[in-house]
């Protein structure tokens, strides 16, 4: 199966805007389901790697599904079988390598800035399909802070300063760190791994250094802009999530033609929407308000007309009842109102669109509702419970409603009479 994989010769390294390359096929292993793993005496697609995801594309015009870095170099997830030494042309999805290339860049010049104006270092990044984030070491920024820093990275962004990379020895990475510690009083902006002797560094012109083998654009001006979209808190850290080029134009064009739908529903311009909701938002206090009073004043008629008992036990009135299309929020308040009245045991059913029970009593009703509840809810196969004088339940067959309340008062007359 032959060549040896050379680190030199993963082109993605040196050439991140080369999308078209041939290579020989050095080794392929079957993974079932006609999908392969190929490895290449060289190639250009970015293995996913630090946070940055892999690249797609065609290798000898089959689909690469997946690109991962293993012990025996860059594997190849390919849809169909390529042959051993075979010369293959390799064609990388450019609108997704560009996207990661936005995104990675966008993160360094972020994660730069601020560690210079608020003094929290970078410990975790992840490139999604959609946001990026950055996990910081401390708190999370004020909102007046991240408004700052979003405003000083998209200046740095169009002041179009060039990034580059080079790979340098421990000894020279270690000068390096040590010189910039002393000018700038913070070191290369990411830790040399262990047991490695030579290091790839991408800089951003007297600006940023930092460890890394992501691919990036030629200049921060590539990066377009960038947005920060927000942040929380995760697992002891400040995560910033954010989204830069395409991604940003793309969110942008989104959500202006959201604003400016909503504000053709009112008729009004959608620089008056925070204004118009806040005052629906006042609106809507005031009607639920009235609404409130309003449901107040019905139970109350409808205790009046509901109140009248069906039967007694023990010196206190039975209301009983079966209702149709209501549910039981809207029965509460006309039971509470006719136990206002003292010695009253409500019994109510509801039929739909949901079975229901109702179960209530006045305080000078020594009976408990919830326990009254447990025992006759299963015989229609509700699911219920509540307290002394109130329990509520809800499902099961409404045709066999009767036989529950019937069962409800016989078990009230056992305990009053």
């Amino acid at each position: 199966m032959g060549l040896e994989m050379d680190a030199e010769e993963r082109g993605y390294l040196d050439d991140p805007y080369q999308i078209e390359f041939e290579a020989r096929v050095r080794e392929v292993e079957p993974l079932g389901e006609d999908r392969f793993a190929v490895y290449l005496d060289r190639t250009f697609f970015y293995p996913v790697s630090g946070g940055q995801p892999d690249d797609r594309g065609t290798l000898g015009g089959k689909q690469v599904i997946e690109v991962t870095e293993t012990e025996r170099g860059v594997c190849h997830v390919v849809e169909g079988e390529l042959k051993p030494g075979a010369e293959v042309e390799g064609t990388i999805d450019w609108n997704r390598r560009f996207d990661h290339m936005q995104q990675h860049s966008g993160q360094h010049l972020l994660s730069r800035v601020i560690l210079n104006e608020l003094g929290l270092p970078t410990v975790g990044f992840h490139l999604g399909d959609t946001t990026c984030t950055i996990d910081l070491d401390g708190d999370i920024p004020s909102s007046e802070k991240v408004d700052l820093i979003e405003s000083l990275v998209n200046g740095l962004i169009w002041k179009d300063i060039t990034i580059a990379d080079r790979t340098v020895a421990k000894d020279e990475y270690e000068r390096m760190t040590e010189e910039e510690q002393k000018a700038t009083g913070s070191g290369i902006r990411s830790r040399l791994p262990e047991d490695v002797e030579r290091v790839r560094i991408v800089e951003i012109t007297d600006l940023d250094r930092s460890t890394c083998c992501g691919t990036h654009t030629r200049s921060t001006g590539e990066i377009g802009a960038i947005k920060i979209l927000g942040t929380e808190r995760m697992k002891g850290n400040a995560r910033v999530a954010f989204i830069c080029g395409e991604r940003a134009l793309r969110d942008y064009s989104e959500k202006h033609t959201l604003l400016n739908t909503l504000a053709g529903h009112f008729s009004t311009d959608w620089t008056e929407l925070d204004r118009l909701v806040e005052r629906l938002i006042e609106e809507n206090k005031d009607l639920k308000k009235r609404a409130d009073e309003l449901q107040r004043e019905l139970a109350g008629h409808r205790a009046s007309e509901l109140d009248m008992p069906t039967s007694s036990v023990g010196g206190f009135d039975i209301v009983r009842r079966v209702f149709e299309d209501t549910d039981v929020p809207s029965l509460r308040e006309t039971v509470f109102k006719i136990r206002e009245e003292g010695g009253k045991i409500v019994l109510f059913g509801i039929t739909g669109p949901k079975p229901g029970l109702i179960f209530s009593c006045s305080q000078d009703v020594s009976l408990d509702m919830g326990e009254l509840m447990k025992r006759c809810a299963p015989i229609i196969g509700a699911r219920g419970g509540g307290g002394k004088d109130f329990a509520q339940g809800g499902g099961g067959d409404a045709a066999r409603l009767d036989e529950t309340l019937d069962e409800a008062e016989r078990v009230i007359r056992e305990a009053l009479e």
